[in-house]
This record gives C-alpha cells, sequence and structure tokens, in this order.
C-alpha cells in the first residue's frame, strides 16, 4: 500500500503542487520577498529526504534488500569508474561551454526555471546541498524505487518500455518548468534509467545527476543573469 501511494504521489500529486509552488515563488519574487528562495530552498532540501525516508521505509517494511533498488557496488569498479570520469568530463566541457557562448540557450533555461535558481551566495551554498541532494533523493526514487516497482507489479514490461516510463514520470515532475523542461528533463531521465539498467547501480546515475545540477552555478551567474536582463531569476519586464 505505500509504494502504490507513493507512486500515486509521484504522478498526480508531485507536479500540481511542484506548479503551484514555483508559481507562489514568482509572486514572491516579483514583490521583492528576499527570503523567498531560501524558504523554498529549505522546504526543497525537507522533501528530498522526506522521499528518501519513505522509501527506505517501504524496503524495511516489505524487506527488501538495498541491491534490488541499485544500493550495492558495481560489478565492474574499473569500468564504473572509467565511464563517471567520461560523463562528468563531458559535463564540465559543456559546463564552460555554456559559462561563455550560447547566451539564448540559458536565457530559456532562466525561463523555464530561472526562478528556481540561486542569486546570493548564501542561496548558491543551499543549491549546493539541494544539487546533491536530488542526485540521491530522485535516482534513488525515478530510477532504484520506480523501476522495482514497475518489475513487481508489471513484469512483462521490458527494459525498454521501463526505461521509457522511468523518464515520462521524471520530466512530468519537472511541470512547473513548463513543456519544453518536461520534454527535456525526461529524455533525461531516460537516460538516466538506461545508465543505470546498464550498471545495475546508482552510484554513476546518483553522481551524474549531481553533477548536471552542480553545473548550473558555473553556468548561470548573478552576473550573467544581469546581463541577459533577468534580475532575481525574472524578467525585468515582468516586474513593469
Amino acid at each position: 500500500m505505500l509504494s502504490h501511494a507513493l507512486v500515486v504521489y509521484m504522478v498526480a500529486v508531485w507536479p500540481v503542487l511542484g506548479r503551484a509552488r514555483y508559481r507562489s515563488l514568482q509572486r514572491k519574487l516579483r514583490d521583492e520577498d528576499a527570503g523567498a528562495r531560501t524558504q523554498v530552498y529549505r522546504r526543497m532540501i525537507l522533501h528530498q529526504w522526506t522521499l528518501v525516508m519513505a522509501v527506505m521505509a517501504i524496503m524495511a517494511l516489505g524487506s527488501i534488500p538495498l541491491s534490488a533498488l541499485g544500493l550495492r557496488k558495481p560489478d565492474d569498479p574499473a569500468l564504473e569508474a572509467t565511464t563517471l570520469l567520461v560523463l562528468l568530463a563531458a559535463i564540465g566541457a559543456s559546463a564552460l561551454f555554456f559559462r561563455w557562448k550560447a547566451d539564448g540557450v540559458v536565457k530559456r533555461l532562466l525561463k523555464m526555471a530561472g526562478a528556481i535558481l540561486p542569486v546570493t551566495a548564501r542561496e548558491r551554498w543551499l543549491f549546493v546541498a539541494i544539487s546533491i541532494g536530488a542526485g540521491i533523493s530522485e535516482e534513488l526514487l525515478f530510477r532504484g524505487f520506480l523501476l522495482y516497482y514497475l518489475d513487481q507489479h508489471f513484469p512483462g514490461l521490458d527494459s525498454g518500455t521501463q526505461i521509457l516510463m522511468s523518464g515520462l514520470v521524471f520530466g512530468w515532475a519537472h511541470l512547473f518548468q513548463g513543456w519544453r523542461g518536461v520534454a527535456l528533463t525526461g529524455i533525461l531521465g531516460a537516460a538516466f534509467a538506461l545508465l543505470y539498467i546498464a550498471t545495475e547501480s546508482l552510484l554513476s546515475p546518483i553522481v551524474i545527476h549531481a553533477a548536471i545540477d552542480l553545473r548550473i552555478l558555473i553556468i548561470v551567474t548573478p552576473e550573467r543573469m544581469r546581463a541577459l536582463g533577468l534580475t532575481n531569476g525574472i524578467e525585468d519586464s515582468a516586474r513593469r
């Protein structure tokens, strides 16, 4: 029952609640509420670790081994390390490229989710915690737990369908970013699921997920927001 309830929350509650809270944050930022983003960050961190505890409770009550959710050592540590190094190098290179180039792409990102991105030094430190927490909690939930749930309750699904469903649910959870954001995060979620199934461990998806989120701190700086006409994460024109 707890597993079913958690899946219902992921599909029916999380996306709608996330969009409502994001819009509330946008209104508060337009009203110059200086502490609005910090409050949201703290709520996000609490939400992340509440979800981790929920999954852990389901595992304990169901006597589910940690390995069933990908919490295990990789079978081939050398291959895992090589994969991580290659992917992290690609993420680092993309971060440097987007920091200095592609203002149009960055501005679209800011329009999709600018209000949630950090501006002050304190917010940037909290964003580090959120990024690491997202890597752990969302991979545990959308890859480890969800794929295990699908395998247990829909045993006829092949790996490709499971990967697609994981991506769809993950993208839908980012409804607050608009349909472009849903599509992009859905593709990313499917890639994480593929990586998880290929390695049978959540290690790589967790590290890569966190690194992609942390990359924002390199790409989107307060100075760049101002240069692109977005102050405090929202368009200046929206204030007038």
